[in-house]
């Protein structure tokens, strides 16, 4: 792969001295079958991003090539950390939504996990994580989990198939109230059909007074970060696609009520920096934009409006 910083090489380097070595093989026996550690998986690049110890080499290289093309990687890293926070504390103390479904779990950092965050405000609020990504169920089972009885639970899913999602949450959560849909970056790696029908069967199958959060990736101000979508000379997980603002607030057509203040960057969606979150590179740009809908009763068949 050749690119605005250079080259990307996704295997692991051997070491020479020990050329008689099965690498492949003890990539098996480490790693599992599911696993291939010679490609990266964007959910893990964005914990690497964070300063995360959980992920594999592979996707700290492929880290470090991703900031040499866009450097507003690491500043996006922690605004959509800092925004998942805020929203978390905005639906569950302001919106009064009692069960959250997180759509793409971030691996743990062990600093403001959504069900801290909620529980802190209401320790009954339930939270359903669920990605498609092995190594995240995985961290996600050992390491977030409440002290709180049922509370907590981990699904393998994502909004690539949205009804197999919903049909896994509510297994645990109550079809029958309000949930808040947390998609943290998780519609980046969707095609535009896609990302449109997962909103599509999510607002017609949670029941109103639901919320759907979403951030996203643009090239609002630099096209570097829109042309990491385009680095695929091999199949990468969760690499983002180019998007506008405009984009993302498409979203949101139909029954939804855009929350205050609208489609914005992450960093002015109610600003209100989270301590733990806050990092040491300061602040500027990051193409990062964000947007929460409420969904709105529908109408009756005949009503006038």
């Amino acid at each position: 792969m050749t690119g605005i910083a250079g080259f990307w090489d996704p295997h692991l380097p051997a070491d020479p001295a020990d050329s008689g070595f099965d690498w492949a093989a003890a990539k098996r026996d480490l790693y599992g079958d599911d696993i291939d550690p010679t490609t990266p998986a964007m959910v893990r690049v964005w914990h690497a991003l964070c300063g995360g110890k959980d992920c594999l080499p592979v996707d700290r290289h492929f880290g470090d090539f991703a900031q040499q093309v866009s450097p507003q990687l690491v500043r996006a890293a922690f605004d959509r950390l800092a925004f998942r926070a805020r929203v978390t504390r905005t639906l569950v103390g302001e919106c009064g939504v009692g069960q959250l479904l997180v759509a793409g779990t971030d691996l743990p950092l062990m600093c403001d996990e959504v069900h801290t965050v909620a529980q802190a405000i209401d320790p009954t609020t339930r939270v359903v994580y669920a990605d498609t990504d092995p190594i995240v169920v995985l961290m996600a089972e050992v390491q977030l989990h409440s002290p709180w009885a049922d509370t907590c639970a981990h699904i393998s899913a994502g909004p690539g198939e949205p009804e197999a999602l919903l049909a896994a949450a509510m297994t645990v959560l109550d079809p029958a109230e309000p949930v808040g849909v947390l998609l943290i970056n998780s519609l980046d790696c969707l095609k535009e059909a896609a990302a449109a029908h997962a909103m599509e069967v999510m607002r017609a199958r949670l029941p109103h007074g639901s919320y759907i959060a979403v951030c996203q990736l643009t090239g609002q101000t630099s096209q570097r970060v829109a042309s990491l979508g385009t680095l695929q000379d091999r199949p990468i997980p969760g690499l983002p696609r180019s998007r506008t603002p405009a984009d993302v607030g498409a979203l949101f057509t139909g029954e939804f009520e855009v929350v205050a203040p609208g489609i914005v960057p992450a960093s002015r969606w109610r600003p209100d920096p989270s301590p733990s979150l806050l990092d040491p590179i300061g602040g500027g740009p990051a193409d990062l934009w964000c947007g929460v809908g409420r969904i709105s009763p529908r109408p009756k068949r005949g009503m006038w409006r």
